[in-house]
């Protein structure tokens, strides 16, 4: 069985990151953070959890 919060998660981070090197954006937690929220379907708080404990669970140091 899938994850799904942990496929909204890489969603997220993906989206960031195709931002960054397509359209030149700068990688910011904030925009970190809408685009987890929008992924996951709430808050920015909640969202920013999620990703920690993704980032987390694959071995990345906490993000905050």
């Amino acid at each position: 069985m899938r994850d799904a919060r942990g496929d909204a998660v890489t969603t997220a981070a993906l989206s960031v990151v195709r931002r960054a090197l397509v359209e030149g954006v700068p990688v910011t937690r904030e925009g970190l953070a809408q685009e987890a929220s929008f992924a996951l379907g709430g808050s920015t708080e909640d969202a920013l959890r999620h990703v920690d404990a993704v980032a987390q669970r694959l071995g990345v140091s906490s993000l905050s």
